[in-house]
């Protein structure tokens, strides 16, 4: 029997205290061997990002999975910083920035708004897939 892929999780909520669909998703995948749960705020409250340490992390595992709330159409704070250090030319990106191929990622975003809202004729008049292909 093959071993599952290992999984690193990049949780990035700067209020998780207060997300119950955040607790439910995050406590599932605890449970899981498999996985690495990784909180962004928990280990850089103050945004110094160990760069070396996270670009290990993602070398270790075969799947990247983001997991956010959706904020003014983007990802929190501390998740673009860590998206803009850590992804650096040179590793993820550029000449010999390959660490990352052959890798998959996925996102896990949340929203404080029912689904109905994300249409065209919605509050936020932008449907889910044209929000995540910017985020």
């Amino acid at each position: 029997m093959s071993q599952p892929p290992k999984i690193l999780l990049l949780y990035a909520h700067p209020e998780s205290q207060d997300s119950i669909a955040n607790r439910v998703l995050l406590q599932s995948a605890m449970e899981l061997d498999h996985v690495t749960v990784h909180d962004l705020y928990a280990h850089y409250a103050d945004f110094f990002i160990d760069i070396h340490y996270e670009q290990q992390l993602l070398r270790d595992d075969q799947i990247v999975v983001f997991q956010h709330p959706l904020y003014t159409y983007s990802c929190p704070a501390l998740l673009k910083e860590w998206l803009d250090r850590v992804l650096s030319r040179g590793f993820a990106s550029g000449q010999d920035g390959n660490a990352l191929e052959g890798k998959y990622w996925r996102s896990v975003v949340t929203t404080g708004e029912p689904e109905t809202a994300y249409h065209h004729s919605g509050l936020n008049r932008y449907p889910m897939s044209d929000i995540n292909a910017t985020v």
